[in-house]
């Protein structure tokens, strides 16, 4: 089996559900900063706050405390976890505990939401007009749940990098799930 070096390799290869949450949310930082890959700033970010459950009740500023998390990386940070509780509304799931979670994008729309993950556009396709593809095709942000990658691949400017981002963060949303229903 390969060793995977970059974990948006291995979970094309491997799956989603294969990496550990570093690896997850080196994914959604995606750069590194000054001699720092986005690996050591995940990892960083889980000596403070000591995984998913604990970046919880965390804010942006506190974040930013980490070296190499600005805005936009924490906003990708934030995106699975405003994802998840919207889920859980849409849904009606009774998870009680869901209101200890914190972080998040209220004020975001469901397009908004998905375009923080996109980041980027494709010729004269805007992150959000992407966004509203996805979001056309899949109904909702729960419709997205269990969606194969090469089914969202066929969203023409949705490119690998754009596609493992997003799994990367719906497997944050199943993980999140998973811990919530233990609370």
């Amino acid at each position: 089996m390969k060793t995977w070096e970059h974990p948006g390799g291995k979970l094309i290869e491997l799956g989603p559900q294969s990496l550990n949450q570093d690896e997850l949310f080196s994914i959604l930082i995606s750069t590194g900063y000054k001699g720092r890959t986005a690996q050591d700033i995940s990892k960083a970010l889980f000596d403070k706050y000591f995984g998913i459950y604990g970046l919880w009740g965390k804010t942006f500023e506190e974040l930013s405390r980490i070296k190499g998390l600005k805005n936009g990386k924490i906003k990708r940070i934030a995106a699975p976890y405003e994802i998840c509780k919207r889920i859980i509304k849409e849904n009606n799931w009774n998870l009680p505990a869901v209101k200890k979670v914190k972080i998040g994008l209220p004020d975001y729309s469901d397009n908004k939401l998905l375009a923080v993950l996109i980041v980027s556009g494709y010729r004269d396709k805007t992150p959000q007009a992407l966004a509203k593809e996805l979001l056309k095709k899949y109904t909702s942000l729960s419709g997205m749940m269990g969606v194969k990658l090469s089914d969202m691949a066929r969203i023409r400017g949705l490119g690998d990098v754009k596609i493992v981002r997003i799994a990367a963060a719906y497997e944050i949303v199943l993980r999140m799930v998973k811990l919530l229903e233990a609370e």
